[in-house]
This record gives structure tokens, sequence and C-alpha cells, in this order.
């Protein structure tokens, strides 16, 4: 029989406040925002933000990652002087992530604080609500939206999130999408099929400005801050020569970095080091990269190991640059599987040949060529064996 499969999907910012979470009845008070959106406001469900990818998210992800670009606040003080503030009503947060099945939300990004600690805690608190609400509507406590890189404490803004693959509501073909109820109690999933940890981390390198908040998990490309991040990530996650294998030691390890300026092709040099400190002293397997806006060049550095330099936008309200086309949304869906090897392909969700879906292929796989000599589809493995696929997909 062939060895389970699994699909993580990686998308890069999603921001849904602003002119975004005005489409809802319930939004934050803003308005010259509102007044733009009026006309719409009456066709936009929870599903919307989501677009044509909303089936590869909800039904065929089984694990979800974003950068969650915006606080979920109704706290109305703005950091100061700040170009840009972005904040989402709490009421829209939890319908428009589980519509999607969204299981990870970075928090280490320039806008989780937009509305200072305040507008953070209360960013936390609706994320903790999300799992709350889905423990009491027929998924038990199946279901959650884990976070990392900014926290109540320091503590929790440094420490990994962990989620588990399968998702417990996928533990057995009995199990559920949506809202029908297990025929298995949540004791006796264990013995139906096995689990595999993922432990995700997070961080930011900028603003400057935040970098003394203990809050919120600020890292620049130091020696110091090195030496930090080796130590946080083997202090959760051992080196496999240090410890025997055991129920807690994770399959996946994965690191969630909001790194470099906005619009730019090409990663820093200095990003280029941090990705391979992490893969190569640090144990991570998987480097989720956004920031940029636009989609950048990945980077296969080893076997069983994958650097997603810039995820580029995924949803929000922003200006379309017509050069760097950061309209354009790209899903990493990066596939892993138990104990065999496998091979890689090309997923196109839209049709080859269309115009948009062409220009976001060719433009990773140049970007990609620029970074490697060549095109990087193919992805060796260890304990879970992965490879690399990539759907672009039409959204709002």
């Amino acid at each position: 029989m062939a060895n389970k499969e699994y699909t993580l999907n990686f998308t890069g910012d999603v921001m849904l406040g602003r002119l975004i979470d005005q489409l809802y009845p319930t939004h934050v008070s803003s308005p010259n925002d509102e007044r733009h959106v009026r006309g719409f406001q009456r066709n936009y469900t929870a599903e919307s933000p989501w677009g044509t990818a909303l089936p590869l998210l909800a039904a065929e992800g089984d694990l979800n990652f974003i950068n969650l670009e915006t606080s979920i606040t109704t706290h109305p003080v703005p950091w100061p002087d700040k170009a840009f503030n972005y904040r989402m009503h709490p009421a829209n947060a939890i319908p428009i992530l589980s519509a999607a099945n969204i299981d990870f939300a970075c928090l280490a990004n320039n806008h989780t604080l937009d509305f200072g600690t305040e507008g953070l805690v209360e960013t936390v608190w609706t994320l903790k609500q999300h799992s709350a609400v889905h423990a009491t509507a027929g998924r038990g406590d199946y279901y959650r939206v884990a976070f990392a890189g900014a926290g109540e404490t320091t503590e929790e803004a440094f420490a990994p999130a962990i989620l588990e693959l399968p998702r417990k509501s996928q533990r057995n073909d009995s199990m559920t999408y949506g809202n029908r109820p297990s025929t298995l109690s949540a004791e006796n999933l264990d013995s139906v099929t096995p689990k595999h940890l993922i432990h995700i981390y997070a961080a930011s390198d900028h603003p400057y400005a935040w970098r003394d908040i203990p809050t919120f998990h600020f890292v620049d490309y130091s020696a110091k801050a090195r030496e930090h991040l080796k130590r946080l990530i083997w202090k959760h996650s051992p080196p496999p020569l240090e410890t025997r294998s055991t129920e807690s030691s994770p399959a996946l390890k994965i690191f969630s970095f909001h790194w470099g300026p906005n619009y730019s092709w090409h990663p820093a040099p200095e990003i280029r080091q941090m990705a391979h400190f992490l893969i190569f002293e640090c144990g991570i397997d998987i480097v989720h990269g956004h920031s940029s806006h636009h989609v950048q060049g990945i980077e296969c550095p080893a076997p069983g190991k994958l650097i997603i330099y810039g995820c580029g936008d995924f949803v929000d309200d922003y200006a379309v640059n017509k050069e760097y086309r950061n309209d354009l949304g790209a899903l990493y869906r990066v596939i892993v599987q138990e104990q065999q090897e496998g091979g890689a392909h090309l997923l196109q969700h839209l049709a080859g040949g269309d115009g948009d879906h062409d220009w976001v292929v060719d433009t990773i796989s140049r970007l990609t060529g620029e970074l490697m000599g060549s095109e990087c589809w193919e992805i060796g493995g260890s304990s879970l064996l992965t490879w690399f696929s990539l759907s672009t997909a039409s959204i709002s």
C-alpha cells in the first residue's frame, strides 16, 4: 500500500483589514473606507477573500500556512508615525480563517502591532477564541489556528506553534471536513492513524522601532541573533543526534520569516545567509519567507530542504504595481510523504496558457534559476519526504 501523502499550503501576506474588513456588516469604524465599498457589501461572504484558491485550501490542504498581515482589534489608537495601520474586526476573523481551514498564522510582521500592544493582545485572544469556537461547533478539539512570532508573553512570542499532521479531524476516513461529527473519540484517534508533529517558528526583521517589544519576535542578522535562534530552536526541537526520536520529536521544522524590503526581485545576501543558517545549523526543513509583496525565487539547498524567499501577496487591497504584479498570488504546495521517495510536478490551477498563470510560473522559474543556476522543483526527503509544486489562483 502506498504511503500517505499530505499537502502543506504556504501563502504570503493575508491582509484582511481596511477595505476588506469594510465589506462585512460588522467592521471597525472607518467612514472613508466604508464609502468605497458600500455597493459590494451585500454579495461578500466569509469565503470571498480566498477566490478560486478556496478549494485548494479548504478541501485539499492538509495544513495551511499564512502570514496574517493585520491586527484583529477594535482598539482605536494606531501606532504613532506609521504610514499604514491595518486592523480588522474580531467578528470577521473567525469566519474568514475557518472558511479556508487556516491552521497557522504568522504574527511576526510589520502590522501585528499597528494598534499597539492592546491590539496585539486582542489579536491573540481572537485566534485563541477561534479554537474555542470550533471546540463547541461540532469539530470537537480537532481544529484551531496556531500562531507564532508575537503573543501575550515573550515565551509565547518566541516558542514554536505545534501542529499535528494529519489534522486530528483527518485522522481516519470517518473524520470530517466541515461540521459532521467523528465516529471516534479523541482518545482513540492515535491508534487509527500515526501523527507527525510540526514545529513552526516565526520572526521578523522589521520594523526596527519594535525591536525592544518583548512580545514581538524581532530578529536582525547579527551573530547574537543567530545564536539566539539556534539556542531557541534546539531548545524546543533538539538535534536528532542528541536525542532519540520520541512522540514529542517534530517530523518537520518550519520557520516563517517576514524579511526584506517591498518590491525587490532578489533576496539580499544577508537573507540568503540567514536562510542557509536556519537550514544547515538549526535543522529547519522549510523556510516560509514573505514581505516582498510579490513572488521571489525558491531554493532547494539540500535534499528535503526548501526555502521560499518571498511568497508574495495573497489577499489584500493594495495598489497594484504593474512591474512586480503584486495582484497575482501563488499557493506554494509542499507534498510530504511518509517514508517513500517521490517526484515533483507543477500543479496548474489556472489553465496553462492563461497569461497571469504563465507570468507567475515563468517569474518564479526565472528567479529560482538565478538563485540556483537551474529550476528547482524536486526535493528529496527524510522522515517525511517532500516535493514541491506550485498553484496560482485568482484572489480578491
